[in-house]
């Protein structure tokens, strides 16, 4: 008899989920050179984002940070760490178009600096507590270097001190803007330690329209130590445009000698006083327009004003001084300083609690204005407009706005039949 085969011991299968490892190469070790077609293409065809970079690794981030945009920037503290950042790379310092600083302490070489660093920047905007001590008397070097130039430059003093007075004209020296606006917003005996000193100007900037705002601290004269050096500090040749908010008779005084030194070329001049200031509602409540004599502001220097914008708050009748007609101050200003020059007139009205106070001859005196803008007085006149802000209270009455827009209409009969009248009605 046969032997029986032996069986075969069959065998375990081996584990097919089994990874076999082996080394991979990764994108860092791709050369230099591709790495920047690689980034250079899908910062143009596929818009990446400054915060799809911060999420790669420190090799690809020093690489790509050169393909992107940093139009708008803001740095609080040290600013050395961003001038060693933006030193380092080529591209992104010529993006930056606007630049927000807070707690910087700025001098002349760091305003050259950043002019060499930053070839496109047009914003500027220096906010709190920027400080500068100029040194006086301030010497530039020679050749003295040409200012940087901005579209915009706005200087925003902190409540706690900060800027002193001659460090700001310095700074403003140092920068050639087209626009600059200088916004004081101090507490209760926080001013200006120091006095305007021309020495320490290095130029005078061409700005072509200035716009000051200062907040509300009883008896402190700092706006009109501010006028009176902005008038002493920019270039008479090329402002055009001035907005004032001012709160205060020395404040008037204080733009009439600005516009006398330097507003022989101005077109534009807007007066806006400055009531929203007061903190608390009984303040408000309280306030009058320390405005009420048009002689307190003298723009006969202003030869070549095309437009002149006032505000007239129609308030409670005890808060008129000397109880005269709200319109007697606009109508004595354009009677005896306006220059003929005039295309453009906007009163604006605020606080109208019923329409009747349009037509009031005792409070309002509208007509005023019939009598004072003739042909003969501005030839060239093309517009004059009359903004009625009327209180919520009255504008919750859809039909209140058109009687006040009608009252208007009746009170200006010959502006209105010279075709120069339009009335605009809200809040």
């Amino acid at each position: 008899m046969a032997c029986r085969p032996a069986k075969v011991r069959k065998t375990k299968a081996e584990n097919c989920t089994k990874v076999v490892k082996s080394e991979y190469r990764k994108i860092t070790d791709l050369p230099p050179e591709l790495l920047h077609m690689i980034f250079e293409y899908y910062v143009k065809h596929e818009r990446w984002t400054m915060k799809r970079c911060e999420a790669t690794c420190p090799v690809l981030r020093e690489i790509a940070v050169k393909y992107f945009e940093y139009r708008c920037l803001g740095i609080a503290g040290n600013l050395d760490h961003l001038m060693a950042f933006m030193q380092r790379h080529r591209r992104p310092p010529t993006t930056v178009q606007s630049l927000e600083l807070s707690g910087v302490a700025l001098d002349a070489s760091l305003v050259n600096e950043m002019k060499d660093l930053f070839p496109n920047l047009k914003d500027l905007y220096l906010e709190e507590d920027v400080s500068c001590i100029p040194p006086l008397p301030y010497h530039p070097p020679h050749p003295a270097p040409q200012p940087m130039q901005l579209e915009r430059l706005v200087l925003d003093s902190p409540r706690h001190g900060g800027w002193s007075l001659c460090g700001m004209v310095h700074i403003l020296s140092l920068l050639a803007p087209k626009i600059l606006v200088i916004d004081l917003f101090l507490d209760d005996g926080m001013g200006f330690q120091d006095k305007f000193d021309p020495s320490c100007l290095a130029a005078s900037p061409a700005d072509e329209e200035l716009r000051v705002h200062c907040s509300y601290t009883p008896g402190l004269r700092r706006l009109t130590e501010l006028l009176d050096g902005l008038s002493r500090t920019l270039s008479p040749e090329h402002l055009r445009s001035v907005y004032l908010k001012y709160d205060s008779e020395a404040d008037l005084r204080a733009l009439g000698a600005l516009l006398g030194r330097i507003g022989s070329n101005v077109t534009s001049l807007h007066l806006d006083p400055n009531r929203w200031s007061r903190w608390t509602l009984e303040e408000r409540q309280k306030w009058s327009d320390p405005f009420d004599d048009w002689r307190m502001l003298d723009i006969r220097a202003c030869k070549k004003l095309e437009t002149l914008i006032l505000s007239i708050y129609a308030g409670p009748r005890e808060n008129i001084k000397f109880q005269r007609a709200l319109s007697y101050v606009g109508a004595g200003l354009l009677a005896n300083y306006a220059s003929p020059t005039l295309r453009t007139i906007i009163v604006d009205v605020h606080g109208i609690e019923r329409p009747t106070t349009l037509g009031n001859r005792a409070v309002l005196k509208l007509q005023e204005f019939n009598k004072v803008v003739t042909a003969a007085r501005f030839p060239n006149l093309q517009q004059f407009e009359l903004r009625v802000r009327v209180t919520r209270e009255l504008r919750e009455n859809p039909y209140n706005c058109q009687k006040c827009k009608d009252a208007a209409l009746r009170a200006l009969p010959a502006l209105r039949a010279r075709h120069l009248l339009s009335v605009c009605v809200g809040l």
